[in-house]
């Protein structure tokens, strides 16, 4: 075994609740490009589970296809009990509103404002609101990411911390039971990296979240992940918290690096 166990306690065990995302036997190829093979992975309710591997082992595809985004070839994603491949657009639609996604670009809309974009999802998903409820909640989601002074600015107009706060925002502001990140810290000093990777926990204690996280930064895996999921060669190669495979020795000895 690659992966020796920690030679350090790991605490009491934390107990998860029920299984909310279950992954089962999953492929995804594109032409000759096998990206998945056979992948197994199961995240509880209230987990915060770190997806790591190196560029191209797909990762993001894997989030993608959790859901929807991608179609994957064989096995089976279960999010909250429905099979993903199975449900028609508008259940899907339904369940995507329980899910933030936190895109690695931040995915703003450029013409509208911080305002509107915060907006956009409450329209796109039917929350039948007030305009003073509408306004109430883009303005605490705002406070939430510590940015409420750039409600109206457009995004060309803020930095790229700043975009990566509004996208989380804006994923935040329908309170979704899960949230997927992918490589929220890619592209950010170290200061404002570590101001991401707090919100991440903030919000985790908030919302009362289970996440996935999309990153190769082992500085937000040990400090965001209750337990650390391996890709290598497609296949979930080892999974368990960061002490137990050992990463904190010298994370790039180890394959998913190569």
């Amino acid at each position: 075994m690659i992966f020796r166990s920690a030679d350090m306690k790991n605490g009491p065990a934390v107990e998860y609740g029920e299984p909310v995302i279950e992954i089962a036997g999953v492929y995804k190829s594109f032409g000759n490009n096998h990206v998945l093979k056979d992948f197994n992975l199961t995240i509880n309710r209230g987990e915060n589970v770190v997806v790591l591997g190196k560029s191209g082992c797909g990762k993001s595809v894997l989030i993608k296809c959790i859901i929807g985004l991608l179609s994957y070839d064989a096995g089976s994603i279960k999010v909250f009990g429905n099979e993903i491949s199975q449900l028609p657009i508008a259940e899907l639609d339904e369940l995507r509103a329980r899910i933030g996604f936190v895109f690695q670009s931040s995915a703003l809309y450029d013409s509208m404002t911080v305002r509107e974009n915060l907006e956009f999802p409450l329209r796109r998903h039917g929350k039948h609101k007030s305009k003073s409820e509408v306004q109430g909640l883009v303005e605490e989601t705002l406070k939430d990411v510590g940015l409420l002074d750039a409600i109206n600015l457009m995004p060309s107009e803020l930095s790229g911390g700043m975009r990566k706060r509004i996208g989380l925002a804006r994923s935040l502001i329908l309170h979704p039971e899960i949230m997927l990140y992918d490589e929220p810290t890619t592209g950010l000093d170290p200061i404002t990296s570590g101001e991401i990777i707090n919100l991440m926990l903030n919000v985790q204690k908030k919302y009362n979240t289970t996440s996935i996280t999309i990153s190769h930064d082992m500085h937000c895996a040990k400090i965001t992940g209750n337990r650390l999921a391996i890709i290598v060669n497609g296949t979930n190669y080892s999974d368990g918290t960061f002490e137990e495979l050992s990463i904190i020795d010298d994370p790039q000895t180890h394959p998913f690096f190569e």
